[in-house]
């Protein structure tokens, strides 16, 4: 129990670090491409935060257990929009760009419309099914970078001497381009660790108090894999970047 509890707190701890950094790197790179920062978010860094879902998803599927994998990802996008989306609204309303939010949003309610049509209608998770929705995430990843490289060459094209000496001036202030990518790995590791730290100790101890698996379930594990969204959001919210946690849960969902 008192191992249980010591690693449940150092997975705490790593989820904390590891959401500075990850949000450090990701807020450079938004800024040394000179994309919006929600655009940022609901690409790159909503993969990373996203990777402990997709780990406790994946290996329950490949080991019998659809229904946790199901539930995991359901429960995940709940947690993710009742909870972290209202804790960041709440806490620090901010501007959004429609533009860059048009292509996340229409992806996510394609993709959930799928999911809900192919559950209520066949009744059943084919392979078939599993393998449009990866298409349709593939599709938006490629139409998210070409959007990401217009705005990018529309400002380039835009831009005057002073502006141009003015991003110089911003981007040399940033973090170095291998410092950044480090951030962005290392951070997403060890949010990745951590919040397996939490849900699998956060399991033993809530086992060993005798709380029922079906609780479990749906409480640590759906929570539990969202917390790296959570600490991103706080950790955006902290350092003033309202738009990269509002664009990270929706790539995220």
């Amino acid at each position: 129990m008192l191992i249980s509890v010591l690693l449940f707190i150092l997975g705490f701890l790593c989820l904390i670090k590891g959401g500075d950094w990850f949000v450090e790197g990701a807020v450079s790179l938004a800024h040394r491409l000179n994309l919006p920062e929600i655009l940022i978010g609901a690409t790159i860094v909503s993969i990373g935060t996203t990777l402990p879902e997709v780990m406790v998803s994946a290996t329950s599927a490949a080991t019998g257990h659809g229904d946790l994998a199901y539930g995991n990802a359901i429960g995940s996008v709940i947690c993710n929009t009742a909870l972290i989306a209202a804790l960041t609204m709440a806490i620090r309303p901010a501007a959004i760009d429609r533009k860059s939010l048009r292509l996340p949003t229409a992806a996510f309610f394609i993709a959930a419309a799928m999911y809900c049509g192919i559950s209520y209608i066949t009744q059943t998770f084919s392979r078939v099914s599993g393998i449009l929705l990866l298409m349709i995430f593939a599709v938006y990843m490629i139409i998210s970078v070409k959007h990401s490289l217009g705005i990018r060459t529309n400002t380039a094209v835009a831009s005057d001497d002073a502006a141009d000496r003015q991003t110089e001036e911003t981007t040399s202030s940033l973090l170095p381009v291998w410092k950044m990518i480090l951030f962005l790995v290392a951070g997403a590791a060890l949010i990745a660790a951590g919040a397996r730290l939490l849900v699998d100790n956060g399991t033993k101890i809530a086992q060993e108090l005798g709380v029922p698996e079906s609780v479990i379930a749906l409480t640590f594990v759906a929570l539990g894999t969202s917390l790296p969204e959570l600490v991103t959001a706080v950790t955006s919210l902290i350092k003033g970047h309202g738009a990269l946690s509002v664009g990270n849960i929706i790539g995220a969902n």
